[in-house]
């Protein structure tokens, strides 16, 4: 009876995990083909077939999971154009994937077992992917063969392995996968000694909030840009010369990549910069710009030089500082363990800036790409270099600010052995 009902429960895990992934992806490919065939009737040229349209939603639904679109060589509006690759991930589209995920991983919990559930929708999303390449390719545009076949089901599925292991559901729920998991990562953190398990929870605290914080930052910081800047903005829809079912097009197109444009901003305010383009730079020692892409939200650059230069480092600089001294009542441990305040500081400072700035360095690299042929092949921010400097600002100061938090309160203990 055991047995049975155990099969019974993994055929159910199987189901829901298949029919949800089903539900996601004719659901978000239904939402993209409205949109794009309420364009094609508007503002199309009546010679081009809608099969197109069809082919241009079906790219997107791959760019919609990080998918690499090439492009062939080809003539657009007069002008010859070398063959490229798309390369740039909207993170407001990657960001509704991993919800999705994250939803379907809900309806998992409670069950004795996950992986029929995470088996289940990974075979979805696969099948999907492959169904829709022949569908999104043609002679002159085609995704990437390799990442269409994984990414969609690998992005889907990570999310809901990180939600139902890591979420405050997850840490404490009875899965056979939550189990395994607990047991390993005590193991872990057994072995690595009381210098990682003292460390690793204020660094991580600290070091996550000085990225959160720099993005929140830039978000501000872009939305006063934009407000200011309303006329060029307001030329630049105009120039675009389409109709209010286009300019509504365009504004979701923008919004998809906004989370990527505060990306480059929290690169901004760090000194680093971003590039639009080879040999641009936008950063606060200035801007240097080639041609652009005629997008409105671009209009909210800063051009030329900047009244704030490089006082704009103070924003990561003053966010470690915050941070590190926020999390003193998480540092009870390290007070008691490091025998020095020197020793405790340096620790923990330099795990903080550690933390940021392989945290930095992800999101930089996720949010960069390509757009376009020759200089438009470099767009966004050079990870190592965004991941470097925030290293090198913000652990001076979260060593210096470490010596209140993490100062320990009295000397560590001497151990047996030496007091004989």
């Amino acid at each position: 009876m055991a047995k049975s009902a155990s099969g019974t429960t993994r055929r159910l895990t199987l189901l829901v995990g298949a029919l949800d992934a089903l539900f996601v992806v004719s659901l978000t490919f239904v939402i993209l083909i409205a949109i794009g065939t309420t364009v094609w009737l508007v503002e199309n040229d009546p010679d081009v077939p809608w099969v197109a349209s069809l082919q241009t939603v079906s790219n997107l639904w791959f760019v919609a999971h990080g998918v690499g679109i090439h492009i062939g060589e080809q003539t657009l509006a007069g002008i010859a154009t070398p063959a490229f690759t798309f390369a740039f991930a909207p993170l407001l589209m990657l960001f509704g994937v991993y919800l999705f995920g994250r939803r379907t991983a809900k309806k998992l919990e409670g069950a004795a077992e996950y992986w029929p559930g995470w088996l289940s929708a990974f075979a979805v999303y696969l099948i999907a992917s492959v169904v829709l390449t022949p569908i999104a390719s043609s002679a002159a545009v085609h995704p990437d063969s390799s990442q269409a076949a994984a990414f969609p089901a690998l992005l889907y599925v990570g999310s809901m392995v990180a939600t139902n292991l890591f979420s405050k559901s997850g840490r404490e729920a009875s899965a056979v996968e939550n189990l395994m998991w607990r047991d390993w990562w005590q193991k872990r953190t057994d072995k690595a000694g009381w210098f990682f398990t003292s460390v690793s929870g204020p660094a991580l605290r600290a070091g996550t909030a000085v990225v959160i914080g720099l993005l929140a930052v830039s978000a501000i910081w872009i939305g006063l840009s934009l407000a200011f800047h309303w006329i060029a903005v307001t030329r630049l829809y105009e120039g675009l010369q389409v109709s209010a079912i286009g300019g509504i097009a365009v504004t979701l197109g923008q919004l998809a990549v906004l989370p990527n444009l505060i990306v480059f901003g929290a690169s901004w305010f760090t000194g680093v910069g971003f590039a639009i383009g080879t040999g641009s730079a936008v950063s606060p020692l200035g801007t240097e710009l080639g041609p652009i892409p005629s997008l409105p939200i671009l209009g909210g650059l800063p051009i030329g030089d900047n009244f704030l230069g490089l006082t704009a480092i103070v924003v990561p600089v003053a966010l470690a500082l915050a941070a590190t001294i926020l999390i003193r009542r998480h540092t009870a441990e390290i007070r008691f363990q490091f025998a020095s305040p020197i020793s405790a500081a340096l620790s923990l400072g330099s795990a903080i800036g550690l933390v940021a700035a392989v945290e930095f360095g992800i999101v930089t690299w996720v949010s960069s790409g390509s757009i376009g042929p020759g200089r438009l092949e470099t767009f966004g921010v050079t990870p190592w270099l965004a991941a470097a400097v925030i290293f090198i600002e913000v652990a001076p100061v979260a060593v210096l600010a470490a010596f209140y938090s993490a100062r320990p309160e009295k000397a560590a203990p001497i151990p047996d052995y030496l007091k004989r």
